[in-house]
């Protein structure tokens, strides 16, 4: 199924827009209102460039790419795009998904690369899985030959090619479901209770987590690199606010890992409200704006 091309460039767009608001915060304790940062200015730890990608946008874009059809995604370009930003030395590269790229570049099975551990289940895939979404249900996979059948495998493939705890791709499943929710056009309410019953299907944990979501504050909102907080405060800030500018501003002014987070609700706000949403002196400084909508347009994703 190819979705509207207006949502799904806003899906895209949004994730970039709400990535690269929230890059030079990362790190910071939360700011004193939820408005405080409103605009792209770049700076932070790592001195970005106003509307500079950071990891985010840059991994989103190299599962796009991989992506040749709704029925098809090519594994083997998705590791050839991985390495090659990989040795690119990105400066924001996380701990999980080094030791993940290391594994894959040593030639390890795709599901054996990521790294497992309790201590580290982080939202690196998390971050980047938004184009899966634009796959259909029955898309097959395809590397060194063989096939990796259904949206499903694919999703958990893709996660564990960087990232090995279960909770990672279950977040990942989670954000799939809302996703394409959104992208079939429904009401918040409905994607909001795709995402739940994902989530109920697949983990506890999760499941818990989100019914939290319509009683959490703005100051009880946890922003951290824990996969599943990313995740819900990506669809805390989508439910809580009526326009996408809002829903980012409030969720990167809670600082911690705020380019992610941002990332998250950027493409659900994007997927739901479509790419106008996107405020105009957001979107001109986006690095990463055309080429963005040239993959798309290539590929023939939408419609």
């Amino acid at each position: 199924m190819k979705y509207s091309h207006q949502k799904v460039l806003g899906m895209l767009w949004g994730l970039h827009a709400g990535d690269s608001l929230g890059a030079p915060f990362e790190f910071l304790p939360p700011s004193p209102v939820w408005h405080f940062h409103t605009e792209i200015v770049g700076g932070g730890f790592f001195r970005w460039k106003a509307g500079e990608a950071t990891d985010d946008t840059d991994l989103m874009l190299c599962v796009l790419r991989a992506i040749e059809s709704p029925e098809r995604i090519s594994f083997d370009t998705l590791k050839t795009e991985m390495l090659k930003w990989f040795d690119s030395r990105p400066p924001d590269i996380g701990t999980t998904t080094i030791r993940g790229l290391r594994n894959l570049k040593a030639g390890l099975p795709l599901r054996l690369c990521g790294y497992v551990d309790n201590k580290f289940q982080g939202n690196g895939s998390l971050m980047r899985v938004a184009p899966l979404c634009l796959l259909n249900d029955d898309a097959v996979g395809t590397y060194q030959g063989g096939f990796i059948y259904s949206l499903e495998e694919i999703i958990e493939t893709q996660t564990k090619m960087t990232h090995g705890h279960q909770n990672c791709v279950n977040s990942d499943r989670v954000l799939i479901a809302a996703l394409k929710s959104a992208l079939d056009g429904n009401s918040k309410e409905v994607i909001f209770a795709a995402a739940l019953k994902e989530a109920e299907k697949v983990s506890k944990l999760i499941a818990e987590k989100l019914k939290k979501i319509p009683t959490t504050s703005w100051e009880e909102l946890s922003t951290s690199g824990f996969c599943v907080d990313t995740l819900c405060a990506g669809l805390w800030a989508f439910t809580k606010f009526n326009t996408l500018e809002d829903a980012l501003i409030a969720v990167i002014n809670r600082g911690d890992d705020s380019d992610s987070c941002g990332a998250v609700a950027g493409a659900l706000c994007g997927a739901y409200y479509g790419a106008s949403a996107i405020p105009a002196r957001w979107l001109e400084k986006l690095e990463m704006r055309e080429e963005i909508l040239s993959l798309l347009l290539n590929a023939k994703l939408t419609h």
